[in-house]
């Protein structure tokens, strides 16, 4: 069992007041990215030889505007414009992590299986710590909200729930995600996770956020991504803590700097920690 906690601590007047912000940032998001899916949208390749669309890069400056007016002394990291500081000295301090569409292969091969990250994070001293991060799914008009603590799921129709993680015991009953299989030259990890893969009892890919979101409703057991960017992770760990699940890097320790994930029922993760890491 792991008692790890990356999650910076959010009271309840942080909580309402980010979670309504959020929810304005997703319609704002929305609008961008639904008229460009399934619609051909042109495809660049970056420099990292990652895909993006103008679906990700007006998604993020829509969002980056709205929190610049609303929130002008917060911080701003995204995926496609990098990192705006605050410039404020004193504590505490925000900033917001924004990945527009996680999961753009998903996106450009029609795929539904994409959504838009979003978190604050907070530094009381120590650094930057996600404080509340949200999934949503444009194309069902469906997100998760989490602070470490409670994760509440909201539904097209407007209404929304408390969701739990499944306290699963048994590996040769898991279901397990990850985003693309070992052996695909996108993918970083090897062996160990085949290994896992034998163990379980069912299997599938096109996990990207779908992956964290699965966990965190109790559709899934586990989700695994050996390399990961700072904009994929600080969304996903209020959500999974506060689903009751882990997360952690897939050696273990804080995934915001290690850079990968294992998220998971703690009923499982001694378990699935030591196949990853089993030479």
């Amino acid at each position: 069992m792991n008692n790890q906690h990356f999650s910076a601590g959010c009271d309840a007047e942080e909580f309402e007041k980010f979670q309504s912000a959020i929810k304005k940032l997703i319609e704002l998001a929305n609008g961008e990215i639904l008229p460009r899916f399934l619609s051909g949208t042109r495809v660049f390749d970056k420099d990292n030889h990652t895909p993006v669309t103008e679906a990700d890069r007006q998604a993020e400056l829509v969002m980056r505007h709205w929190i610049e007016e609303n929130f002008p002394n917060h911080g701003i990291y995204g995926e496609e414009f990098g990192i705006k500081e605050s410039g404020v000295t004193q504590l505490p301090r925000y900033r917001w992590i924004l990945d527009p569409i996680d999961g753009t292969r998903a996106f450009i091969t029609n795929a539904f299986h994409f959504g838009t990250l979003i978190a604050v994070e907070k530094d009381s001293g120590e650094g930057f710590k996600p404080l509340v991060g949200a999934i949503s799914f444009p194309h069902v008009h469906t997100w998760i909200i989490g602070d470490g603590k409670q994760a509440m799921l909201h539904m097209p129709d407007g209404s929304s729930h408390q969701v739990h993680a499944r306290n699963l015991r048994s590996l040769a009953d898991a279901t397990f995600l990850v985003t693309s299989h070992w052996t695909t030259k996108e993918q970083v990890g090897g062996k160990e996770l085949q290994r896992l893969i034998d163990k379980a009892k069912l299997y599938r890919t096109w996990g990207d956020c779908f992956g964290y979101f699965a966990v965190a409703t109790g559709g899934a057991d586990i989700m695994i991504d050996p390399d990961l960017s700072y904009w994929d992770v600080a969304a996903l760990v209020p959500v999974v803590e506060g689903s009751g699940a882990v997360i952690t890097s897939c050696k273990g320790g804080n995934p915001l700097k290690d850079l990968s994930a294992l998220a998971c029922a703690s009923s499982l993760y001694d378990e699935v920690l030591s196949e990853l890491n089993r030479q």
